[in-house]
């Protein structure tokens, strides 16, 4: 990547921190973006013709949808997004910048205010196409940060002090920084991550909905308010996506060794309930005491059980 594209991508990159005060119900609603800033719009007269070259590629629109989706899953993690549409609507926005350039003569004032106008265009055409993919994905409503967590505290949390890890090992939901899994891989333990933006070099990077988790595969598979988080979610909308998480569920058991443990938290009670008790074992956990907040009663009373355990839930030989 050339220097003129990275400084692009830094001015990109400013643009979303200016935005991440605003509420996301808001820019779905249409909020106004800000006007672009005289340092982008320069930046692209300057650099036109190696700028625009890289508008054009498949690799910057791919770019684009990789950080807006990133971007968008910061602000609530349970939104969905069809990534093919996502990418369509930011290959038509970066072209008609790229258009923009190619009919600039120079960095004119008559060129800047064209590029600026032109800018404030694209924006808003992206802005309304990724509100539609959010609203079809269901994020339009509240704002559901996804946090990155401390080892020792996913290790408390998912009830792990004197419970071996039998390997492979995989933590469906490791975060973009996959902390978890570098740790076990410093322990000397196999080790992988799966999450939709993982780190490559330790991870897997895909949807958990679609990942192809096997037959007798792993020795222990862990989420730490991951996967059964986002199960709770779509269990109480009552959404048809719920039935595709009980799918997976099953599918990630039985992707266990003989043996072998699913670990996670919160709970599930309502699918752990209906585990055939001669193939499984489910075994909780409670969190521990400075980890029940008011917010985790206040979940439980909303969803009307318990889930402020970790579940180990046990493939019997």
């Amino acid at each position: 990547m050339s220097p003129e594209v990275q400084r692009l991508a830094a001015l990109f990159e400013e643009v979303l921190q200016a935005l991440a005060e605003v509420p996301l119900a808001e820019l779905v609603a249409g909020r106004a973006l800000p006007e672009p800033k005289a340092a982008l719009v320069q930046h692209l007269l300057a650099h036109r013709a190696a700028v625009a070259a890289w508008l054009r590629t498949p690799a910057c629109a791919e770019a684009l949808c990789v950080r807006l989706a990133r971007w968008l899953w910061s602000r609530n993690q349970y939104v969905r997004l069809d990534r093919a549409a996502l990418t369509a609507a930011c290959g038509r926005a970066t072209n008609e910048v790229a258009d923009g350039l190619a009919a600039a003569g120079g960095a004119r004032d008559a060129d800047l205010k064209d590029m600026s106008e032109r800018l404030v265009r694209a924006g808003q055409e992206l802005q309304a196409r990724v509100a539609a993919l959010v609203r079809a994905g269901g994020g339009a409503k509240a704002e559901v940060v996804c946090s990155e967590y401390a080892v020792t505290l996913q290790r408390d949390a998912l009830g792990l002090d004197d419970a071996p890890l039998v390997p492979p090992i995989l933590d469906v939901g490791c975060g973009h920084s996959a902390g978890f899994v570098r740790a076990l891989r410093a322990e000397g333990l196999a080790a992988t991550g799966l999450d939709r933006e993982a780190p490559e070099d330790v991870a897997l990077v895909g949807d958990w909905l679609t990942f192809p988790f096997g037959q007798d595969r792993w020795g222990t598979i862990v989420s730490h308010q991951a996967f059964s988080l986002h199960f709770i979610h779509h269990h109480l909308a009552q959404g048809p996506e719920a039935y595709a998480y009980a799918r997976v569920y099953m599918a990630v058991l039985r992707s266990l060794k003989p043996g072998g443990r699913f670990v996670y938290v919160p709970g599930l009670p309502f699918v752990e309930a209906m585990l055939p008790a001669n193939m499984y074992r489910c075994t909780r956990v409670p969190l521990p005491e400075a980890m029940v907040s008011e917010a985790v009663h206040a979940l439980e009373r909303a969803a009307g059980f318990e889930l402020a355990y970790a579940a180990h839930v046990e493939r019997l030989a």
